[in-house]
């Protein structure tokens, strides 16, 4: 078998791989997010209330995770699981909400590195889903049978638990470093398709570790790339796959560093960790290669890197800080601390206001699931 994880392009690429671009909610300064927080509990009066006041409840939870208190988030998931579960069975437009903070759980495991468990969780729901009964999560039975009162509710919970295992589920697996096991799920649940999504990224570096490098190397080359982000991951894992077979990446490096400068000129801040992370690698593999775009990219990294708190606790993990001036690396551990990312604590002032805004949120789910509830009910009695 190939040994990987040697050097930092390795320990990198196999830390943050599958690497697909999704948005998600820059991390701006925690002070900022619970004021945005509170701000979009007080809109859930005005139409969507039962989806707004869920995801004040959600984001909730992810501040408590970001900030290094993963038991407050797993209790505020816990708590919201159990107003959809008391106010059962639910409408059929609630299914995906209800199942939201169950599917947190494993998220957060993920994040905090714990693929293991995370996808154990992820295993035993749909499972549950399947069979029609109940998971043991922690201690406690999530039944996941007649969720909603909808006559496809079995159809509906066994598509959601199976899709979160199939894109979660690969995830945690590579977070445990298990890539074959990632691979092997991908395929048993269809999810190896063209395009360079998680299954396929699993599939390509599971190869590779294996030692079946032109095995995975053809698996990229035939990959779908109609996105640029797609084009910087297949050069990419092109280069990472002749690295792990000795051959020559000299050939490489500029698509490299051009595919990687393309995604470094996008404005989209919901992007930047993934286009961040994907550079940072980039970087790493054109390591001990002369070409002028290197000190380019290596510049355009830093520049961007002090918009986005979660991009900049990876730049300062990364030795992309050592070409960093003074000033630089103080402003971006500013950055850091402002976002309270893996403080272990939230500020009293910010707790009390976090806290205050969830128990309004939660009292307004509370309330549209009971007269959803009720509707439900008479909705049966009537057909």
């Amino acid at each position: 078998m190939t040994n990987v994880g040697t050097d930092p392009a390795d320990e990198n690429l196999l830390a943050w791989f599958p690497l697909v671009q999704r948005p998600r909610p820059p991390g701006l300064p925690l002070e900022d997010r619970v004021r945005q927080l509170h701000d979009l509990a007080a809109r859930t009066s005005d139409g969507l209330p039962l989806l707004r006041a869920a995801e004040v409840c959600n984001k909730a939870a992810l501040i408590a995770s970001d900030c290094g208190q993963p038991d407050l988030a797993q209790d505020l998931c816990w708590r919201q699981h159990t107003l959809f579960d008391q106010a059962r069975p639910l409408p059929a437009s609630a299914a995906e909400l209800a199942l939201q903070p169950v599917l947190n759980l494993p998220r957060q495991l993920i994040r905090d590195g714990d693929g293991n468990r995370a996808h154990a969780i992820l295993q035993a729901l749909h499972e549950a889903a399947r069979t029609q009964t109940s998971a043991l999560i922690d201690g406690r039975s999530v039944s996941l049978h007649n969720v909603t009162c909808a006559s496809d509710d079995h159809r509906t919970m066994r598509t959601l638990t199976w899709t979160a295992l199939l894109a979660d589920g690969v995830r945690a697996l590579a977070r445990a470093g298990r890539w074959h096991e990632a691979a092997e799920q991908a395929a048993a649940h269809r999810g190896v398709g063209r395009r360079l999504l998680d299954g396929r990224q699993a599939t390509v570096l599971a190869l590779a570790q294996a030692g079946h490098t032109e095995q995975a190397a053809a698996l990229v080359d035939q990959s779908a790339t109609p996105e640029p982000w797609e084009q910087a991951i297949q050069t990419i894992l092109r280069v990472h796959c002749l690295r792990q077979a000795g051959a020559d990446t000299g050939p490489q490096i500029a698509p490299l560093l051009a595919t990687a400068l393309t995604l470094m000129r996008q404005p989209d801040l919901s992007t930047m960790v993934f286009r961040a992370r994907a550079g940072m690698i980039a970087l790493d593999l054109a390591d001990g290669h002369d070409h002028p775009r290197i000190d380019v990219l290596r510049r355009a990294l830093i520049a961007g890197t002090f918009k986005d708190a979660y991009t900049a606790r990876d730049t300062l993990a990364h030795r992309l800080r050592e070409s960093m001036t003074t000033t630089q690396r103080q402003t971006l551990a500013d950055v850091f601390r402002a976002a309270g990312l893996d403080a272990g604590s939230i500020p009293e002032s910010l707790y009390g206001d976090l806290m205050e805004t969830v128990k309004f949120a939660e009292d307004q789910l509370r309330g549209c699931l009971g007269r959803h509830a009720r509707h439900c009910e008479c909705t049966t009695a009537t057909s």
